[in-house]
């Protein structure tokens, strides 16, 4: 990506995710690009990544070989239909990682023959440790993905799905965070109704999330395994497990997931 100019349009939380890595990999004064439209935020990244943030998206479509869109749902029509559809051709690539917002649609703005990747990241980007759905539009080349995984790759896995299947990896990676920060505040409080202090129950809680999730990743075994691996018969953790089944805990969770694809499909057609 060294040889590529890369812009960034919008620099808002995902947008700065991209940057803050970008910017340790390539040559800023040569290879990177950004705007943002909103003066607080541009101060902030002028200063802190030292160097110019641009106003004119225009210009930065313009200087980029690879366009990357990370500008919020509610601005992305104004921006895609009057600024960047402009200045975009067959050699350029545009990234667009606005939820609910196809690649047929932003075809239907710059071109069919413009390369398109969609890019779903989550909110592990903030610290490097995001996964990164990619779909490719009808334009758009193995090399076109190639790029695309090299650049999301500094924030994090990526896996490259169909774009039907998007609404699935919203429900399921997209939503998902909250879902973990959900189960850790229920344990939290559940530790504390047991007489633990609330510092003592939330580093215990957060340490055994942690350490479960990166012995599910170094281990490469079935969750299934693992559980069983800690659940002797007739123990505590049996005890739990039991509830867990009584109340019908997987099938909550289930129903859950199928809440927020729906609602993504709903949010996804009433954008556009």
């Amino acid at each position: 990506m060294i040889d590529k100019k890369i812009g960034i349009i919008g620099c808002g939380n995902m947008g700065e995710a991209l940057l803050s890595r970008l910017a340790r990999t390539v040559e800023k004064s040569t290879s990177l690009m950004v705007s943002e439209a909103d003066a607080v935020r541009r101060s902030h990244i002028q200063t802190k990544y030292r160097m110019i943030v641009e106003i004119d998206n225009n210009a930065v479509v313009k200087y980029s070989d690879i366009v990357i869109l990370a500008v919020k749902p509610k601005d992305f029509e104004n921006v895609l239909r009057q600024e960047i559809c402009c200045g975009m051709n067959e050699t350029k690539l545009l990234i667009s990682i606005a939820a609910g917002i196809t690649t047929k649609y932003i075809e239907g703005a710059v071109g069919k023959n413009i390369p398109v990747i969609r890019a779903m990241p989550n909110m592990g980007a903030l610290i490097g440790e995001a996964v990164t759905s990619l779909s490719r539009g009808s334009a758009a080349s193995g090399k076109d993905m190639e790029t695309a995984v090299g650049i999301f790759s500094l924030i994090g896995d990526v896996v490259e799905v169909d774009e039907e299947l998007v609404d699935a990896v919203t429900a399921v990676s997209g939503s998902g965070p909250a879902y973990f920060f959900y189960m850790i505040e229920a344990l939290t409080e559940a530790a504390v109704s047991l007489g633990l202090d609330a510092g003592t129950a939330s580093r215990l809680v957060l340490k055994t999330a942690l350490g479960s999730a990166k012995l599910l990743e170094a281990l490469k075994e079935d969750p299934v395994v693992l559980m069983k691996r800690v659940a002797s018969k007739g123990g505590t953790t049996e005890a739990a497990l039991d509830i867990f089944e009584k109340k019908r805990f997987k099938n909550i969770i289930k129903d859950a997931v199928k809440a927020a694809h729906k609602r993504s499909k709903e949010l996804s057609g009433d954008r556009f």
